[in-house]
């Protein structure tokens, strides 16, 4: 598992109240996300984090939306 915990573009589908990305663009590389295999939420003080555990089809990734300072990371990568 690589820690990354870089700043990246990501494209979301929104259905209701649920997040759903849909790819993401990590070192001037887009990256489709072929399954969501997991969504949590943590808080980090007042900071609400939703992670998401996304699959291209050959890694896995984690991403996480900070919904205060409204950006998305890449944590890691298995």
């Amino acid at each position: 598992m690589v820690k990354v915990g870089t700043i990246i573009k990501v494209g979301v589908v929104f259905q209701g109240s649920k997040i759903i990305p849909r790819w993401f663009i990590w070192e001037s590389r887009k990256y489709e996300v072929r399954s969501l295999d997991f969504t949590w939420e943590e808080s980090q003080g007042l900071e609400k984090i939703i992670r998401f555990s996304v699959r291209d089809g050959i890694n896995s990734y984690e991403l996480a939306y900070n919904t205060i300072q409204m950006n998305w990371a890449l944590e890691n990568i298995c």
